[in-house]
């Protein structure tokens, strides 16, 4: 009976909530930022109609990151987005994600409600080997899976 009341004190199920929600925390934390090795067999576009723009890119405190806009003629209604880092003569893939950019919408006259044409990625330099000089590689993977390198961005810091 004594450990049944130790159990249900509301000060021990305060604590082991919060240690639950910490461990929680730190899982999604590491599950996001995992560095992956980017392995997609790829070509290089010819003749694109690529329309982008880099806002940011570079290294801040323990991040790389890029953040700007790119669109073509199918993407991004088709397909998805990958953005990796080349540093230290590898390629890790970066945690992105997309987002509506109503100023590029309305100086290309785009009208899609949902045009997910911007861009926003990082990741923790503590995950990768690096060097102080970074080169962004930007893919679009289609709908049938096939990866084409539209954009090769190096950053001047």
């Amino acid at each position: 009976m004594k450990v049944y009341n130790h159990v249900c004190n509301p000060r021990v199920i305060f604590v082991t909530l919060i240690a639950a929600c910490i461990a929680a925390l730190v899982l999604s934390f590491a599950s996001w930022n995992k560095a992956r090795s980017f392995s997609y067999n790829s070509q290089v576009a010819r003749d694109l109609d690529l329309k982008y723009s880099i806002d940011s890119c570079g290294t801040r405190k323990d991040t790389f990151f890029v953040k700007g806009w790119m669109f073509d003629s199918t993407y991004p209604h088709e397909g998805s987005l990958i953005i990796t880092v080349n540093t230290s003569g590898k390629e890790f893939i970066l945690p992105l994600f997309t987002f509506a950019r109503g100023d590029v919408s309305q100086i290309f006259a785009r009208t899609d409600d949902f045009d997910k044409v911007g861009f926003n990625a990082s990741i923790s330099k503590k995950l990768i080997e690096y060097n102080e000089s970074a080169e962004f590689n930007f893919y679009i993977r289609d709908n049938g899976g096939k990866v084409t390198k539209v954009l090769s961005y190096e950053c001047k810091q």
